[in-house]
C-alpha cells in the first residue's frame, strides 16, 4: 500500500507539471501570435514581393501627398496674386477716382470761365449799343446842318455799318450756336460725371465682393492646409518604407529575442525537470518519511484537490482550441471574402475600360475642333483684311470728292466765252445721247443676269435635294444620343448599386480591424513616437519654403508694381503731349476759321441772282453726289454680299468633299459664281465711270454757269437751265429704275442666303453624326461588336465611293486618300484594341499579386484616395472662381479704361469751346474798334455839316431817308438784344440743368449735331 501510494503521488507531480508546462507553450505561442498577427492571419508567402508591393504603394502615396501639397501651394500662390490684383484695383479705382474729381474740377473752372466771358460780351454788347444811340444822337444833331457831300459819306458809312452789322450778326448767330455747344458739352460732362459715380459705385460693390472671396479662399486654403495635416498624419500612419523595414527588423529582432527567450526557458524547464526528479526523489524519501506520519483522510483531501484542478486546466484548454479554430474559420472566410472583392475590382475596371472612351479618338475629335477653329480664325483674318480694303477705298473716294470739290471751285473761278459755253451744251446733249444708249445696254445686261439668277435658283434647288440626301436630321440624331444616354445612365446606376455592396463589405473589412485593434495598439505607440519626429522636421521644411515663396512673390508683385506705376507716368507724359499737340492743332484751325469765315461786302442785286442760280445748280450737284454715294454704298455692299456668296459656297464645297458631294457640280457652282462675281463688277465699274461722267459734266456746267451768266441774257440761261433740268430728271428716273432692279436682285441674293444658312442649321454632317454614334455605341457594345460595325460601314462606304468613281473622274484621288485613311484607322483601331487586351491581362495578373497585401494598408490607401478626391474637387472649385475672379477683373479694366478716354474727350471739348469762346471775343473786340472808328469818322462829318451852308429840299429828304435807315438800324439793334438776352437766359438754364444732372433730349440731340457739325469743318 505505501508502495503504490508513493507511486501514485509521482504520477500526480508528473501530470501536474506537465500540465502546467502545457498551459505554459500556448501562452508563449499567444504572445508570439500578438506580437505579429499579420503572419499568422495570412498564407505563407515571400518577403521580397511583399516588401515590392508596399514600396510601390508607399510610392504611390507619397508622389499623391506630393502632387496634392504642390496643388495646394499653386492655389495659395494663385490666392497670393488674386490678393495683389484685387490691391491694385483698388488702388487704381482711387487713382481713378481722384483724376475723375481733378477733371471736374477743371470742367467746373471752365464753366466759370465761360460764363465770365459770357458776361464781357454781355458788357461789350451794352458797350455797342451805348455807341449805336451816341451815333444815332450825333446824325440827329448833325442833320439840320448837313449837305449832300455828308449825307452821301453817310449813305456809304451806314452801308458800311450794314455790312458790318450783319457780319456782327452772323458773328452773335455763331456766338449762339457756339454757347449752345458749351451747353451740349456741358451736359455731356453731367452725364459723364453721373457715369463715373456710378462706376465708382459699382466698382467698389465689386470690391467688397472680391474681398469676401478672398476671405473665402483664405477659409478654403486654410481648411485645405488642415485636410492635408490630417492626410500627412495618415501617410504617417500609412508607414514609409524605411519605417516597414525598420518595423520589421524590430518583430524580428523581437521574434528572435522570443525564441532566444523560449530556448532559455526550456533549458531551464530541463534544469527544473532535472530538480522535479530530485524533489520527486526526495519528495519520495519524504513521503517515505510521512507515510508513517499522514493520515489516509488527509490523503484523499488531497488527491481530491489534485483532480479538480486538473479538470480545470482541461476545459481551459479545451476552450482555448476552440477559439483557435473559430480563428481559423474567420481567417478562411475573410480570406475567401477578399478573393470575391478582388475579382469584382478586376469587373469593374475591365468595364470602366470597355464604357470609357481611349484617350486617341480624344485627341482626334480635339484635333478637328482645333482645325476648325483655325478655319474659322483665318476667314475671320481674311473677313478683316477685306474691311480695312474697304475702309481704304472709303477714303480714296473721299479723297477724290475733296479734289472734285477743289476743282470746282476752280472752275467756278474760270470764266468762259459764250462759243465755248455752246461747245459745252451740244458736248452735253451728245453726252446725254450715249447716256440713253448705255441705259439700253444696262437693260440688256439686266435681262441677262435675270436669267443668270433663275440659273442659280435652279442649281441651289438641286444643292438642297443633295444636301438633303447626305445630311441627316437633327431631331433623328437627337433621339439616338438620348437612347444611348439613357442607356448609359442605366449603367452608371448599376455601378453605384455595386459600389454600395462594395462599401457594405467595407464596413464587414473595418469590423473586424476594430476586433483586432488591440493588436495593433503596441504598433501605433511606436509609430507615434517616430511619426512626432518625422512631421516637425517635414513641418519646418514646409514652413521654410512657403516663407520663401511668399517674399518671392512679393517681391514679384512690388516689381510688377513698379512697373505699372511707371506705365502710368509715360501714359500720363504721352497724354500732356498730345493734348498740347491738340492746343496747336485747334489754334490752327481757329486761325484757318477766323481767315475763311470773315464778313464778306454786299453785292449787287444781279449779281445775287446769278449766285442763287449758281446756288440751286450747285444743290443739284450735291443731290447727284449724294446718289452716286448711295449708289457706291450699293455697290459696296453688293460686293460684300458677293464675297458673303463665296465664302459660303467655298465651305458648302468644302463640307461636301468631306461628305463624298460630287466635285464637278462644287466646281460648276464655283465656276457661275466667280463669272457673277465678275459680271457684278464690270456692272458696277460702268456705273462708276458713268457716275463720274455725269459729275464731270455737272461740274462743266457748274464752271460755265457763272461766266455766262455775266455775259449772256438771262432768257438764254434760264433757257439752258430748263434744258438741263430735264436731262438730269431723266437721268433721275433711270437712276431709280436700275436701284430699283438692282434692289430687288440684292433682295433676292440673301434669301438664297438665308435659305441656304436654315438648311445648313437644320441639318448636321454625315461624319460629326457617324463619329458621335460610334462614339456612343463603343461605349455600351463591346469591342468585337463596334469591329463588326465599322468593317459594315466601311464596305457602305466603299461601295458609295466606287458608285461615285463611275460618276466622277475628278474625285477619285481623294476617295482614294479616304479609303486608305480608313483603312489606317481600322487597322489603329486592332492594334490598339490588341495592345488593350494585354493591358487588361498584365492588369489581372498585377490585380492577382496584388490580392495578398495587407488589410491595414488597403484601407489607409483608400482614405489616402478619398481625401486625394476631395481636395482635387476643391482644387477645381479654386480654379474656376480664380477664373471667374480674373474676368470680372478683366471686365473692371476695360471699364477703367472706358472711362479715361471718355475724361479725355471732355478735357479735349472744354478746351475746344474756351479757345472758339477765345475767338469770339476777339471778334467782338474789332467790332468795338470799328464803331469807335466810325465815330471818328462820323466827328469829321459833322465838322464839315457845320462848315456847309442850309441844306436843300433834297438834302431833307435824304436826311428823312437816313432817319429811316437809324430807327430800322435801332429796331435790329432792340431784336438782336432781345435775341441775346434770350440766349443768355436758356444757357443759363442749360448751365444749372446741367450742374443739377439734368438735361432735355432735344438739347443733347442738338448738342450731338452740333459736335458732328464741328467734327466735319475740322476735317
Amino acid at each position: 500500500k505505501e508502495d503504490l501510494l508513493l507511486k501514485q503521488g509521482q504520477v500526480f507531480a508528473v501530470e501536474s507539471q506537465s500540465c502546467e508546462l502545457v498551459f505554459f507553450v500556448p501562452i508563449s505561442l499567444q504572445s508570439r501570435s500578438q506580437l505579429r498577427p499579420l503572419e499568422l492571419s495570412l498564407p505563407p508567402q515571400s518577403p521580397s514581393s511583399e516588401k515590392e508591393t508596399l514600396r510601390k504603394e508607399l510610392d504611390s502615396l507619397r508622389s499623391c501627398f506630393g502632387a496634392a501639397k504642390e496643388e495646394i501651394s499653386k492655389l495659395q500662390r494663385e490666392l497670393s496674386l488674386k490678393a495683389s490684383e484685387c490691391k491694385a484695383l483698388a488702388s487704381e479705382r482711387e487713382r481713378s477716382k481722384a483724376e475723375s474729381d481733378a477733371q471736374i474740377k477743371q470742367l467746373e473752372d471752365a464753366l466759370k470761365d465761360v460764363q465770365k466771358r459770357m458776361f464781357d460780351s454781355e458788357g461789350k454788347v451794352k458797350q455797342m449799343q451805348s455807341h449805336f444811340l451816341a451815333l444815332k444822337d450825333h446824325l440827329a444833331n448833325e442833320v439840320a446842318s448837313g449837305s449832300t457831300k455828308a449825307t452821301e459819306e453817310l449813305k456809304e458809312q451806314l452801308r458800311e455799318m450794314k455790312t458790318k452789322y450783319e457780319g456782327a450778326s452772323a458773328e452773335v448767330g455763331k456766338l449762339r450756336n457756339q454757347i449752345k455747344q458749351n451747353e451740349l458739352l456741358v451736359a455731356e460732362f453731367q452725364r459723364d460725371e453721373g457715369r463715373l459715380v456710378e462706376e465708382n459705385k459699382r466698382l467698389q460693390k465689386e470690391l467688397v465682393k472680391l474681398e469676401g472671396e478672398r476671405d473665402k479662399r483664405g477659409r478654403n486654403v486654410t481648411e485645405l492646409e488642415g485636410q492635408l495635416r490630417e492626410t500627412a498624419a495618415k501617410l504617417a500612419q500609412s508607414v514609409s518604407a524605411e519605417k516597414f523595414e525598420n518595423m520589421k527588423s524590430l518583430l524580428s529582432n523581437e521574434v528572435s529575442e522570443k525564441a532566444r527567450k523560449l530556448a532559455e526557458v526550456e533549458g531551464e524547464r530541463e534544469k527544473l525537470q532535472a530538480e522535479v526528479v530530485l524533489l520527486q526523489r526526495e519528495s519520495e524519501s519524504q513521503r517515505a518519511q510521512l507515510a508513517q506520519r499522514v493520515r489516509p483522510e488527509e490523503h484523499e483531501q488531497m488527491r481530491s484537490g489534485f483532480e479538480q484542478r486538473k479538470e480545470e486546466l482541461g476545459k481551459a484548454i479545451s476552450e482555448l482550441s476552440q477559439k483557435n479554430e473559430t480563428l481559423q474559420k474567420e481567417l478562411e472566410r475573410l480570406q475567401a471574402d477578399n478573393k470575391v472583392l478582388k475579382q469584382q475590382v478586376q469587373m469593374l475596371k475591365t468595364e470602366i475600360k470597355s464604357q470609357n472612351v481611349p484617350l486617341k479618338i480624344h485627341e482626334e475629335l480635339k484635333k478637328t475642333n482645333d482645325l476648325a477653329v483655325g478655319d474659322l480664325t483665318k476667314k475671320l483674318f481674311e473677313i478683316t483684311k477685306k474691311y480695312n480694303e474697304s475702309k481704304a477705298e472709303a477714303e480714296k473716294l473721299l479723297a477724290e470728292r475733296n479734289d472734285l470739290s477743289e476743282n470746282i471751285s476752280h472752275f467756278q473761278a474760270v470764266y468762259l466765252s459764250p462759243e465755248q459755253h455752246e461747245k459745252e451744251v451740244e458736248a452735253l446733249k451728245s453726252n446725254g445721247v450715249e447716256l440713253e444708249k448705255q441705259l439700253a445696254e444696262l437693260q440688256k445686261k439686266y435681262d441677262e443676269e435675270q436669267a443668270k439668277v433663275g440659273k442659280l435658283v435652279a442649281e441651289n434647288t438641286g444643292l438642297r435635294e443633295t444636301l438633303r440626301d447626305q445630311y441627316v436630321l437633327a431631331t433623328t440624331h437627337e433621339e439616338v444620343k438620348t437612347v444611348l444616354n439613357s442607356t448609359l445612365e442605366k449603367t452608371n446606376g448599376e455601378l453605384s448599386d455595386l459600389k454600395g455592396k462594395i462599401g457594405e463589405i467595407k464596413q464587414e473589412f473595418l469590423k473586424v480591424n476594430e476586433e483586432n485593434g488591440a493588436l495593433k495598439s503596441k504598433v501605433k505607440l511606436l509609430q507615434n513616437q517616430l511619426k512626432t519626429e518625422y512631421i516637425s522636421l517635414k513641418d519646418h521644411e514646409t514652413t521654410v519654403n512657403t516663407l520663401n515663396k511668399s517674399v518671392q512673390e512679393l517681391q514679384e508683385s512690388n516689381a510688377a508694381i513698379r512697373a505699372e506705376h511707371k506705365r502710368g507716368q509715360d501714359e500720363i507724359l504721352q497724354l500732356h503731349a498730345e493734348i498740347e499737340a491738340q492746343k496747336k492743332e485747334l489754334d490752327t484751325i481757329q486761325e484757318c476759321i477766323k481767315s475763311k469765315y470773315a464778313p464778306v461786302a454786299s453785292f449787287e442785286d444781279r449779281e445775287r441772282s446769278f449766285e442763287a442760280t449758281v446756288k440751286e445748280l450747285r444743290a443739284q450737284l450735291q443731290e447727284q453726289e449724294q446718289r452716286r454715294r448711295e449708289s457706291e454704298e450699293e455697290a459696296q455692299r453688293c460686293r460684300e454680299e458677293n464675297e458673303k456668296l463665296r465664302s459660303g459656297v467655298v465651305s458648302i464645297q468644302n463640307d461636301l468633299q468631306q461628305n463624298y458631294v460630287l466635285a464637278e457640280k462644287s466646281h460648276e457652282l464655283e465656276r457661275l459664281c466667280a463669272s457673277r462675281m465678275e459680271e457684278l463688277n464690270q456692272q458696277l465699274r460702268a456705273l462708276l465711270g458713268k457716275y463720274t461722267g455725269q459729275e464731270g459734266q455737272d461740274e462743266q456746267q457748274d464752271g460755265a454757269g457763272q461766266p455766262l451768266a455775266q455775259q449772256l441774257p438771262a432768257e438764254h440761261v434760264e433757257a439752258l437751265r430748263e434744258a438741263l433740268g430735264h436731262t438730269v430728271e431723266e437721268l433721275k428716273e433711270a437712276l431709280s429704275r436700275k436701284e430699283e432692279r438692282y434692289g430687288k436682285e440684292t433682295l433676292r441674293v440673301g434669301e438664297l442666303q438665308q435659305e441656304l444658312a436654315d438648311l445648313k442649321k437644320s441639318s448636321v454632317p454625315l461624319v460629326e453624326y457617324t463619329q458621335l454614334k460610334e462614339m456612343l455605341e463603343g461605349e455600351i457594345t463591346a469591342t468585337k461588336s463596334s469591329l463588326k460595325e465599322k468593317e459594315a460601314e466601311t464596305q457602305a462606304k466603299s461601295e458609295e465611293v466606287l458608285r461615285l468613281q463611275a460618276e466622277l473622274q475628278l474625285s477619285q484621288q481623294a476617295l482614294a486618300e479616304l479609303q486608305s485613311r480608313e483603312v489606317v484607322a481600322v487597322a489603329e483601331y486592332s492594334s490598339m484594341k490588341s495592345a488593350l487586351e494585354a493591358q487588361v491581362s498584365s492588369m489581372a495578373g498585377h490585380l492577382s499579386s496584388m490580392s495578398q497585401k495587407y488589410e491595414q494598408a488597403c484601407e489607409e490607401a483608400l482614405q489616402a484616395r478619398r481625401s486625394e478626391l476631395s481636395l482635387k474637387d476643391e482644387k477645381e472649385l479654386l480654379q474656376l472662381r480664380s477664373c471667374s475672379i480674373e474676368q470680372e477683373i478683366k471686365d473692371q479694366k476695360e471699364r477703367c479704361d472706358k472711362s479715361l478716354t471718355t475724361i479725355i474727350d471732355l478735357q479735349k471739348r472744354i478746351q475746344e469751346s474756351a479757345k472758339q469762346v477765345e475767338a469770339k471775343d476777339n471778334k467782338i473786340t474789332e467790332l468795338l474798334n470799328d464803331v469807335e472808328r466810325l465815330k471818328q469818322a462820323l466827328n469829321g462829318l459833322s465838322q464839315l455839316t457845320y462848315t456847309t451852308g442850309i441844306p436843300s429840299k433834297r438834302h431833307n429828304q435824304q436826311v428823312e431817308l437816313l432817319q429811316s435807315q437809324v430807327k430800322t438800324l435801332q429796331q435790329q439793334l432792340a431784336d438782336a438784344k432781345r435775341q441775346h438776352q434770350e440766349v443768355v437766359a436758356v444757357y443759363r438754364t442749360h448751365l444749372l440743368s446741367a450742374v443739377q444732372g439734368h438735361m432735355d433730349e432735344d438739347v443733347q440731340a442738338a448738342l450731338l449735331q452740333i459736335i458732328r457739325m464741328r467734327q466735319g469743318l475740322v476735317c
